[in-house]
């Protein structure tokens, strides 16, 4: 069956699933931890699979005047009809004020980790940033491993952060650290628009 959505014309089959879901951590100080999930994606819906983004601290802004415009995100939802949820804020957290203010947006996340990951509608879940989660204090480790025991046995689970977390290093069957060499910021080079966001 062909659809036309947004000017794309799009061959809807049936989603196939795969044998065995497996758990993968990037995480690390190094660029590309987002980018590689955006790969995935782009890869699954190639094979015709329904993967969904869930992205923490993390909040785009149509304007580009209160926060980050997320390129990714337009790229996404707009053209390529992926589901993004964001539990985050339109500026980085720089103090424990921040963090008291995000208690709110991580109870939902949380709710939708469990939501997405047991439902039937997504076969590639991606948790972006769900490792600073851990590392600002709004979850804990061992939450967001007892959700992870839940999940569907074919679905594909893909979280990005930028600590080591042991604990997921432990249920995970791919984990790749990111190390950061060179970046154009220490030359006073800041953040790109297309490319870095």
């Amino acid at each position: 069956m062909l659809i036309k959505k947004l000017g794309l014309i799009l061959l809807m089959t049936t989603s196939p699933t795969l044998d065995q879901g497996l758990i993968h951590y990037y995480y690390g100080k190094g660029c590309g931890k987002t980018s590689i999930t955006i790969g995935h994606i782009v890869r699954s819906i190639g094979r015709n699979f329904r993967p969904v983004l869930l992205q923490f601290l993390k909040k785009h802004d149509p304007s580009g005047q209160k926060g980050f415009y997320y390129g990714e995100y337009v790229a996404l939802t707009e053209k390529l009809g992926v589901p993004i949820f964001q539990y985050g804020d339109f500026n980085f957290i720089r103090s424990d004020k921040q963090i008291e203010s995000q208690k709110k947006n991580a109870l939902e996340g949380l709710n939708k980790i469990q939501e997405v990951i047991t439902s039937s509608d997504y076969d590639l879940v991606i948790l972006d940033e769900i490792g600073s989660m851990i590392k600002v204090g709004l979850y804990e480790s061992s939450q967001i491993v007892e959700i992870l025991r839940k999940k569907g046995s074919t679905v594909e689970i893909i979280m990005t952060g930028h600590e080591k977390i042991p604990e997921f290093e432990v249920i995970a069957n791919y984990v790749t650290h990111l190390q950061e060499i060179k970046h154009p910021f220490q030359e006073g080079i800041f953040a790109r628009a297309g490319i870095e966001f």
